[in-house]
């Protein structure tokens, strides 16, 4: 005796139980947006972890902006505060920065690959070259560049040259905004 199938076609039975063209474009778009989403976060996340080491190296540079001259004064040496101002504060450091280049002029510095640091003679100042710029908006000249200098402190109110200097402090050159 033979049993018959109710409510099956002819159509359902060849049916295999892979996924059909649609389903697996489907599948394959869905699969795409989140990598392109996951690209950008990684991405983003790059840039903020590029930000915090290049504030953490400034902040080490602060401090052995300190060292420094507390090493002068308990040495008994005189402190030339405009002298200190032009040093290249990579000098201060045991061992440099991992990318830092060396000495350069800003024109020799042109070639120099993004996410190093080199210090420009002309001007005394430590620069660093932003790797990663999506979320970074220098101040005035358009380069993707965090320029820093040790700046002569002053008493408040007093500009003039002429005015007593009573400390250093290591700053950027101009603001910037990262994020």
């Amino acid at each position: 005796m033979q049993r018959r199938r109710r409510g099956t076609s002819v159509a359902s039975r060849r049916r295999s139980p892979g996924f059909s063209l649609f389903e697996l474009t489907v599948c394959i778009a869905l699969i795409g947006v989140f990598a392109a989403v996951l690209l950008d976060r990684l991405l983003y996340y790059e840039e903020a972890a590029e930000k915090a080491v290049v504030e953490l190296q400034a902040t080490t540079l602060k401090v052995a902006l300190q060292v420094h001259v507390g090493d002068l004064i308990s040495r008994n040496q005189r402190l030339d505060y405009a002298v200190i101002a032009r040093e290249n504060p990579m000098r201060w450091l045991e061992q440099p920065f991992v990318g830092y280049r060396g000495e350069f002029s800003t024109d020799a510095a042109a070639q120099l690959p993004k996410g190093s640091w080199y210090f420009d003679r002309s001007t005394a100042e430590l620069v660093y070259l932003v790797k990663l710029d999506r979320n970074f908006r220098p101040a005035s000249d358009g380069a993707a560049r965090v320029r820093w200098h040790v700046s002569l402190v002053r008493h408040e109110g007093a500009s003039t040259k002429d005015s007593t200097v009573v400390g250093l402090q290591f700053v950027p050159v101009v603001p910037y905004r990262w994020f």
